[in-house]
Order: C-alpha cells, then structure tokens, then sequence
C-alpha cells in the first residue's frame, strides 16, 4: 500500500500568535522529531492533515521543500470544545529499523457466527506491534465465525501477517464469545414455591396465632 503524500512548509516564527494567524488561514503548526536529527518546525494545512489522519495505512511521506521525509502520527492535540485540530507531532522513521506501533483490534465474521444466542465481547481494542514501518498493519482482524460459545481467543490465537509481532502475554484475552443471560424461572425440579402459595401460608400463620393468642 503506497504511503499518503502530504506537503508542509517549514516555518520560521513560533509562539502562540503566530499559531492563531496560521488557523485563521486553514493550517496548523507541527513539529518532526526523530532518526537522529534535530526538530523541524513545519505549517501544514489542517484539512491535508485530517485527510491523512483518516486515510488506510500509518505511514505519510512528507513534502518538504522538494525533500521526502516519511513520518508516523506521533501525537496531536485537538481543541476541547471543537474538537478541531491544533497540533501534530510527526516521528520520522528509519525504514529499515523496526519499531513499536499501536494497532487496532477489529472483529469480523461476527454475522456468520451460529445462532445460539452468543455475545461477542472485545476485551482488548489495540495492541501494541514490533515490525519494520513499511510492515505495520492497518488493523488485526480477529474472525470469530468459528468460535463457540463461551470460548476465548486470546494473543497467541491471532493471525499475524508476516514480520509482525505482537508484544503482550499470549494468554491475554482479546476477544470472548459470551453466554447469553438466561432469566431466573426458579427450581427446574418444580419444588420452587407459587408465589401465590406464599401469600396464603403467610396468612394462615398470622391467623393460626391470633387464635392462640385468644
């Protein structure tokens, strides 16, 4: 899958008046750090960076002045009340070194799955990988079509692609079939008591000591 091309523009002010001059005009300041170089601080327009945010694939190839720099997301910082976006932090990456990642747990089959009433419960959403950048997958897809219920799959059950690592205990749980809840209908062997029955034994006593009592 080809990396998404994203074009910025180095920067030359800092500060907090110079960001809001940048978000009147649709961009956002960012930062990129890493493989062994100093900090470039970069303009970016903010819809590009919504764009690449939400495309397939972790990896974009930064424009900068007529250079290509591949980056990860690093961080981002979003407004509180908007949800706009602010900042982003790039990590430029050595693409022949493996790194970690955060990859997203996603179900699938769940339609296909026998119809016994189970529950699919996602007990972990994201799990962290080690594998080189050009290998980190979009998401681990977890197919419960065959899983019966009240069974778990757990780290070691999950279909890797090649060169990627999961670094979490492979008896940690990722995804569960659960039992259904089953309403209460009393003793099955029929010895529970009418409710009815309850009422008038109660009755009986308090009349039975009443009597007594005169």
């Amino acid at each position: 899958m080809a990396n998404y091309q994203l074009s910025v523009e180095e920067r030359t002010q800092t500060g907090k008046s110079y960001a809001r001059k940048l978000r009147t005009e649709g961009k956002i300041p960012a930062v990129i750090y890493g493989s062994g170089k100093e900090p470039t601080i970069v303009e970016v327009v903010v819809r590009d960076v919504e764009r690449a945010l939400s495309a397939q694939g972790s990896l974009i190839d930064l424009d900068l002045a007529g250079g290509r720099r591949t980056v990860l997301v690093k961080d981002m910082h979003r407004d509180p009340v908007r949800g706009t976006l602010q900042h982003v932090d790039f990590h430029e990456v050595d693409l022949t070194k493996k790194l970690e990642a955060t990859v997203p747990i996603r179900v699938v089959g769940d339609d296909q799955r026998p119809s016994d009433g189970g529950v699919v419960q996602t007990l972990l959403w994201e799990v962290t990988v080690l594998c080189l950048p050009t290998d980190i997958p979009e998401y681990i897809a977890v197919d419960v079509s065959e899983v019966e219920l009240d069974q778990t799959v757990t780290v070691a059950d999950l279909d890797l692609p090649e060169g990627v690592e999961v670094l979490a205990d492979e008896d940690e749980s990722v995804v569960k079939i659960g039992v259904p809840a089953e309403v209460d209908l009393g003793d099955e062997d029929g010895d529970a008591t009418p409710e009815g029955e309850d009422v008038a034994e109660g009755a009986d006593s308090e009349g039975a000591s009443e009597s007594e009592e005169e």
